[in-house]
C-alpha cells in the first residue's frame, strides 16, 4: 500500500537539486506490478454487487442531453509544475432567483509566468438551468466571462445582504469578487471590496474559500485557504520511476491563510494577524464554518495537506484559538498528520452534533471525526468501518448527501490521483479513478455502495464536486469537474422513491444566507438535525438549501429553527415532498420560487 509518506520517498524525495542529482532508482516496481487495478470498478463488479438501499438508485450522466459542453484545462506543458494538480472548482447556485440551480465553473491555465505558455481562449462558464433538463450557456456578457487568472475554486454568498448570490473566485495571481447585478449579470468589485488576496512576499496559492459570520453582526466574513508557498522560480522538478513528475507537498514550505472581515459597506478588512489566524501556518485545502461546540458562535475547521488540521475556536472577541489537537481533529488514528483535502460536515450519527468526514491521500484512511459534544471529537474511522474501504483511492471533493432519502446522511467522494503516471508503481492505483458512495446505515456504520454508482463508476480525475437538486424532484444530484476533463452532471434517479422535505432559509437580522442556522425536525422515526454551513467539499459550492430524507414518513410533526443570532422559532406539522421557504421571523410557506407541474 503506497501512502503519502512512502510516495514522498518515491517521488518528492527525488527532487532535482543544484548538484545535478537527476536519477533515482526505486526498489518498488518488481513486486508492486503484481497488483491489479483496484481504483476503477468494472461493470462486472457493479453487476455482482449487492443493493444496500431500500430502492434501486443509479446516478446517470446527463451532461450531453443537458446541453453542457465545457472542459477544464490546467495549462500543463509537460514541465509538471506543482500548481497544475489542484484546480477545477464548481458551484451549484440559483444566480437569477428563479428556483432552479445553475452551474458555474472556474477555468485554469495558462500558468502565470510560464515561459512556455500558449494562447488560451477558454474561460469560466455560467450555465443557466432552463427547468426542462437542459442548460443554456449564458457566460458571454454575464461579467463572469472576464479573465480571472489561473483559476482554482469558487464560493458563493450574498455578502451584501441584497437577496442575490455573489461569486468569489480563487486564483493564483489574485482572487476575484463579482457582485450580482440582479439582472443576469455580474460586476467585478474586487478592488473596491479589498479582497484580492495578493499580499505577501510570495504570491498566495489560494484553494477553497468559505463564508461565515464569525462576529454575529449579520454580515458574512471571508476565509481563504492558502496552500504551499510556490512560484515558478521556486518550483522543484521531481522524478517518479525516472520520469518527470509532480512533487509532494513536503518539498514546499507552508503558508498563512487569509481572513477578511466584512465591514457591512461593501468593503472588507484583512484581519488575519489581528484575529490570530496567522499563528499556525499550514497547507490549507478545505474549509468549513461550523459551530462545533454549539455555543452560538461559528468556528472554522481547515484541512491541511501533510500537516495537522486546524480547528479555529471562536473566542467571541474577534480572535480565534486553534483547538484541533485538544478537540481531536488534528491528526489521524495513529497520531500522525494526514493529507486532508475535502470536507463533508453533518449530523451523521443522529446526536444533534456536526461531525466531520475528510478525504486524504491514497494509502490513508478517510477521516471520520465524530462530534461527541462539549467540543470534543472522537476519531471514528475504524469504528464506523470507513477505514475498511479501499485505501488506494485518492479523494478531493466530497459532500454529505442523503442520496436515498432514508433519513441517514451519506457521503459521495470524487476521486482522482495527482500523479499522472502513478500506474508505473504497480500498486493498483490509477490516475483516473471511479467515484465512491458511502451509505450510512443509521447505526454508526458506513458501507461502500458500488451498486448505486451508475455512471459515477466511470474513471475520471475529479477535483471539484458539489451537490444539489438540479431538477427539483426531491433528491440531490452531483456535479463534478475533472483535471483536463469535462464538467459533468450526474442525475440521481431513484432517490426520491423515499419521501423528503426541503427548506430554504432567509435571514433578516441574521445574514441573508442564514449560514450558521440550525434546523431540527421531528417525525415518527425520530429527530433529525441539519445546519447551513459556510463552505464544504473542496474548492466548490453546494446548494445551501436543507433537504431532509424522510423514508416512508408522510409529514413531519414539528420543526425548530435556531437562527445564527441565537433566537429560536418552533413550528408544527408540515407535509412531506414539498419545498418550503422560511423568512426569519415568519412561518414556513411553500417556496414561491419553485414551480412544479
Amino acid at each position: 500500500m503506497i501512502s503519502r509518506r512512502n510516495l514522498l520517498l518515491a517521488a518528492a524525495g527525488s527532487a532535482l537539486t543544484a548538484s545535478g542529482c537527476r536519477n533515482r532508482n526505486t526498489a518498488l516496481t518488481a513486486k508492486q506490478k503484481a497488483f491489479p487495478v483496484i481504483t476503477v470498478y468494472t461493470p462486472e463488479q457493479i453487476a455482482n454487487s449487492k443493493q444496500i438501499t431500500q430502492h434501486p438508485i443509479q446516478f446517470h450522466d446527463v451532461t450531453t442531453t443537458a446541453g453542457i459542453n465545457w472542459n477544464f484545462n490546467n495549462g500543463a506543458t509537460g514541465h509538471h509544475y506543482f500548481i497544475e494538480t489542484t484546480g477545477g472548482g464548481v458551484a451549484l447556485f440559483d444566480y437569477n432567483n428563479d428556483g432552479l440551480l445553475d452551474i458555474f465553473v472556474v477555468q485554469g491555465g495558462p500558468i502565470p509566468g510560464n515561459p512556455n505558455t500558449q494562447p488560451f481562449p477558454k474561460t469560466n462558464a455560467l450555465y443557466r438551468n432552463n427547468g426542462d433538463g437542459t442548460y443554456t450557456d449564458v457566460t458571454k456578457g454575464s461579467g463572469l466571462d472576464a479573465y480571472t487568472g489561473y483559476g482554482m475554486g469558487v464560493s458563493v454568498a450574498d455578502y451584501d445582504n441584497d437577496g442575490w448570490p455573489d461569486v468569489y473566485i480563487t486564483a493564483y495571481g489574485g482572487n476575484h469578487l463579482f457582485k450580482n447585478n440582479r439582472n443576469g449579470t455580474f460586476t467585478e468589485v474586487t478592488h473596491v471590496a479589498g479582497v484580492g488576496d495578493t499580499e505577501g512576499k510570495i504570491l498566495p496559492w489560494p484553494l477553497s474559500s468559505a463564508w461565515g459570520d464569525f462576529d454575529n453582526d449579520g454580515h458574512l466574513d471571508l476565509f481563504i485557504c492558502h496552500y504551499a508557498a510556490w512560484s515558478i522560480p521556486l518550483d522543484k522538478p521531481c522524478l517518479l520511476e525516472g520520469q518527470l513528475s509532480y512533487c509532494r507537498p513536503q518539498v514546499y514550505q507552508s503558508s498563512i491563510s487569509r481572513l477578511y472581515h466584512n465591514n457591512g459597506d461593501g468593503t472588507f478588512t484583512d484581519i488575519t494577524e489581528k484575529s490570530g489566524i496567522n499563528a499556525v501556518p499550514g497547507k490549507g485545502m478545505g474549509a468549513v464554518w461550523m459551530d462545533y461546540d454549539d455555543d452560538g458562535w461559528i468556528d472554522l475547521f481547515v484541512t491541511n495537506d501533510t500537516m495537522p488540521n486546524t480547528l479555529w475556536h471562536n473566542n467571541r472577541n474577534g480572535t480565534f484559538t486553534n483547538m484541533a489537537m485538544q478537540s481531536g481533529v488534528a491528526v489521524g488514528p495513529d497520531g500522525s498528520p494526514m493529507s486532508g483535502m475535502g470536507i463533508a460536515p453533518g449530523d451523521f450519527f443522529h446526536n444533534g452534533e456536526d461531525s466531520l468526514l475528510v478525504v486524504n491521500f491514497s494509502g490513508e484512511t478517510k477521516s471520520v471525526f465524530k462530534n461527541i459534544g462539549h467540543g470534543i471529537f472522537q476519531e471514528d474511522s475504524y469504528q464506523s468501518d470507513m477505514a475498511s474501504s479501499n485505501l488506494q483511492f485518492l479523494g478531493f471533493g466530497l459532500e454529505s448527501i442523503d442520496y436515498d432519502l432514508d433519513g441517514n446522511l451519506d457521503v459521495v467522494v470524487g476521486n482522482g490521483h495527482v500523479l499522472d503516471h502513478i500506474e508505473v508503481l504497480g500498486e493498483g492505483s490509477t490516475y483516473a479513478q471511479s467515484q465512491q458512495l458511502f451509505h450510512n446505515n443509521g447505526r454508526g456504520k458506513f458501507f461502500e455502495d458500488i451498486h448505486s454508482l451508475g455512471d459515477l463508476a466511470k474513471p475520471r480525475v475529479t477535483r471539484g464536486l458539489a451537490v444539489g437538486d438540479i431538477d427539483n424532484d426531491g433528491d440531490q444530484d452531483v456535479v463534478m469537474v475533472a483535471q483536463n476533463g469535462p464538467l459533468q452532471v450526474f442525475r440521481n434517479d431513484g432517490g426520491n422513491l423515499n419521501n423528503w422535505l426541503t427548506i430554504r432559509l432567509e435571514g433578516v437580522q441574521s445574514n441573508r444566507d442564514a449560514i450558521g442556522a440550525k434546523v431540527s425536525i421531528d417525525t415518527s422515526h425520530g429527530t433529525q438535525t441539519a445546519r447551513i454551513h459556510g463552505g464544504s467539499s473542496y474548492i466548490s459550492h453546494s446548494d445551501i438549501r436543507i433537504t431532509f430524507g424522510l423514508s416512508t414518513v408522510t409529514q413531519i410533526t414539528g420543526m425548530e429553527v435556531r437562527w445564527p443570532l441565537g433566537h429560536t422559532q418552533k413550528f408544527g406539522a408540515l407535509k412531506a415532498n414539498q419545498f418550503y421557504y422560511l423568512r426569519e421571523g415568519d412561518s414556513p410557506v411553500p417556496d414561491p420560487r419553485i414551480k412544479r407541474a
